[in-house]
């Protein structure tokens, strides 16, 4: 469990004819959560400390570091429980990082998954890609290329964007992705890619000794909070400080490689421009896109005048399933929703004229964000109140008793 049960979010939406605007606040006190999956010379090898930070983990023995992330799911309307239900509608018995994670041995054999898809294990995916009543969710029985395409064309995923401390933030994008059988990246190329390592021989690349010293990080000044200055400083393998590794440069015991080079992305999946800065005391971050995109099977075409879903998600210094998880908001483009009292309180997008967004004259829209731990869409519609559930008849805000709360 983290610290905080909650985690509270500032979000600010504007648009004008071309774009959508987004800026974020939260806070956020540790440094660091820049720093992510890093591949670090220790005892004679070469090893990867993945997630969770020593910021999160609390444990001097740690052998991770993980990104702080900004993410958030966005409908039209054509997901049906995701108003409801919201982040809770993707996860499944099954997935990955819930005690019921389906083995990868399992995974590899399924058709789908394993064969078609080359996949080890299950995401998170819409119960509708699956055979079966509308809320059943099977990963087993998930339904055929030709359906799942048909639900494509209709607009029946969820969009999935993202902001990344370290894998976009400092090339200036973010990562966008969508749910439908799997939490698939968009078409195109995204902003990271990963390198090749072996624990005798080390990593591909590492970074240009005339910037960074020794052509890599040092994991015991890292530790000791020696953090690189986030946005300013270096710490990610962007093209710029990235040259072939070196083994007599950069093999000491500590030196330090991210495991992820950045790139520039392109196509579906370079849609979102993101840039974040932390205070030292909170996150801000901003996102943008075209309201219209080159991808509408993968991307969630936006148009003035309109209402929409959305629900956002933080994490922080962990991956997965650990995060802070938001309730499914109604959001007006220029018109505001009605107030549903079984839902959190809608947000109204602000027309403004052009890209240099004045942030002071756009209004401000605070949510709670949960953290959700081990509970899945399997347990909702199997538990008490699975009836109501699977009718529609309550609501993720209403089951946590929130439904009382102004906002």
């Amino acid at each position: 469990m983290p610290v905080e049960a909650e985690k509270t979010l500032r979000t600010q939406v504007a648009y004008d004819d071309e774009r959508v605007y987004f800026r974020f606040r939260w806070a956020q006190p540790n440094a660091g959560g820049w720093i992510h999956d890093m591949l670090v010379y220790h005892d004679g090898e070469w090893r990867q400390f993945a997630d969770p930070s020593p910021w999160v983990s609390g444990d001097d023995t740690h052998t991770g570091f993980y990104e702080d992330r900004l993410s958030f799911h966005l409908d039209d309307g054509s997901v049906r429980g995701f108003e409801e239900f919201g982040g809770w509608l993707t996860a499944h018995e099954g997935m990955r990082s819930l005690p019921s994670a389906a083995s990868a041995s399992e995974v590899a054999a399924h058709p789908h998954y394993g064969e078609c898809l080359g996949k080890s294990d299950i995401r998170k995916f819409i119960p509708q890609a699956c055979a079966g009543e509308w809320w059943e969710g099977d990963w087993r029985e998930v339904r055929s290329p030709a359906a799942l395409q048909a639900m494509s064309e209709r607009g029946e995923f969820l969009d999935l964007p993202m902001w990344r401390a370290h894998r976009s933030d400092p090339i200036g994008y973010g990562t966008d992705a969508h749910v439908l059988d799997y939490r698939h990246s968009d078409t195109g190329r995204k902003t990271y890619d990963t390198q090749t390592w072996d624990p005798a021989t080390g990593p591909t690349l590492m970074f240009d000794p005339d910037v960074v010293a020794d052509g890599a990080l040092d994991l015991a000044t890292v530790k000791a909070g020696g953090f690189p200055d986030q946005g300013s400083g270096t710490y990610a393998l962007t093209p710029d400080v990235t040259v072939p590794f070196d083994p007599s440069v950069a093999e000491w015991e500590g030196a330090m490689i991210p495991r992820r080079p950045l790139r520039e992305p392109h196509g579906s999946a370079a849609d979102w421009t993101g840039s974040g800065t932390w205070t030292g005391e909170e996150w801000v971050v901003e996102m943008s896109r075209a309201l219209s995109t080159v991808n509408p099977l993968d991307t969630t075409q936006l148009t003035p005048g309109e209402t929409y879903l959305w629900a956002p998600a933080i994490h922080h210094g962990a991956g997965k399933r650990w995060h802070w998880t938001g309730y499914t908001h109604r959001l007006g483009l220029g018109v505001e929703p009605e107030r549903d009292p079984s839902l959190p309180p809608p947000l109204t997008a602000r027309e403004v004229d052009g890209p240099d967004v004045d942030w002071a004259t756009v209004p401000t829209h605070i949510s709670t964000l949960v953290f959700p731990g081990v509970q899945s869409w399997t347990d909702l519609v199997t538990g008490t109140h699975a009836e109501a559930v699977r009718s529609l008849e309550t609501t993720m805000w209403a089951l946590h008793g929130r439904d009382d709360e102004a906002g």
